[in-house]
């Protein structure tokens, strides 16, 4: 009589190895892998560094907390942070919502920015 815990008689329990599996069936022998993941140190365009730091630049200026400017563009906070780190691809969607947050264009968000003017 099979234990419990046993896969019984007809599937006996048996791992093979990466060697025995290449041994049995070579021509078979398929290996799936996740994706090769981008480097951590990856290359930011200027556009997505300029954007970050005009974001943050307005939001202190203005006063505002990640989460008060998350409200008002109606983001989410994580995702502000991520923007303001240049860590996000934004779509011209969410630059818009950040900048009529700020009452600017996306234009103007883009811009090289100088906090004295506003």
């Amino acid at each position: 009589m099979a234990n419990t815990h046993s896969t019984g008689s007809a599937c006996p329990a048996k791992t093979l190895s990466y060697t025995d599996l290449a041994t049995l069936c070579p021509e078979t022998l398929h290996f799936v892998g996740e994706p090769e993941r981008p480097a951590y140190g990856r290359t930011v365009s200027e556009s997505a560094r300029q954007l970050a730091m005009n974001v943050r630049l307005l939001r202190v200026a203005h006063g505002w907390s990640q989460e008060t400017l998350a409200l008002n563009a109606g983001l989410d906070r994580t995702f502000v942070g991520a923007i303001e780190r240049a860590e996000r691809n934004i779509t011209l969607a969410s630059a818009e919502k950040i900048a009529r947050a700020f009452g600017m264009s996306v234009v103007e968000l883009l811009t090289p920015c100088d906090i004295t003017e506003r």
